[in-house]
């Protein structure tokens, strides 16, 4: 693992993340891999600039193979709207993205914006949704006493479930798809 300070900032790059990109760059096009780097970069810039809005500061940036990943410095101290605002951020300026992509007449770039934006939405733990439906649980489970986690699975399963059963449906093939909701249930099913 690299590792670097960058105004203030530590940034971590994985070696998986390289390796991926290189996996991705032999497998798919290289204006696709281009479209999904840019929705990645614009969903991290925007977790940036909502964080800088907030007067919260970033404290770590990691690259690896399942993604970026932004950490706050004290994000226990965040309150809850900033932090949701943070959160919600990259999902909200991927789909903005789409939108304007889709108007312009741009398909492709469009619908990678949508995918990445609404995938970060779903609940799971390694997710922005998740992490939101987290603190929110965590917060709810204060007042009435339930395990945070056992709730948090609960929840990540039946999407899973709910997911294999829409992409049956709907016929999808792709061993890449499969592997990724394989994967999300896994890491769910560990939680």
């Amino acid at each position: 693992m690299v590792c670097f300070r960058l105004r203030g900032i530590t940034l971590l790059a994985d070696f998986t993340a390289p390796a991926l990109l290189c996996l991705l760059m032999l497998m798919q096009p290289q204006e696709a891999v281009l479209r999904l780097l840019g929705a990645c970069i614009l969903h991290e810039s925007a977790h940036f600039f909502a964080a800088a809005l907030t007067g919260r500061r970033p404290d770590t940036l990691r690259i690896s193979a399942s993604g970026l990943c932004l950490t706050l410095k004290q994000p226990a101290l965040c309150p809850l709207p900033a932090y949701t605002a943070i959160l919600l951020a990259g999902s909200g300026a991927n789909l903005a993205a789409a939108a304007g992509f889709f108007a312009a007449g741009f398909p492709a770039a469009a619908l990678v914006n949508l995918e990445l934006g609404l995938f970060n939405l779903l609940p799971y733990r390694c997710t922005d949704g998740g992490t939101l439906l987290y603190l929110l649980l965590c917060r709810a489970a204060v007042r009435r006493s339930f395990r945070v986690q056992r709730v948090m699975c609960g929840i990540s399963l039946l999407t899973s479930l709910l997911l294999a059963a829409a992409m049956l449906y709907c016929g999808a093939g792709s061993p890449a798809l499969w592997a990724m909701l394989g994967y999300l249930s896994l890491s769910a099913a560990g939680a």
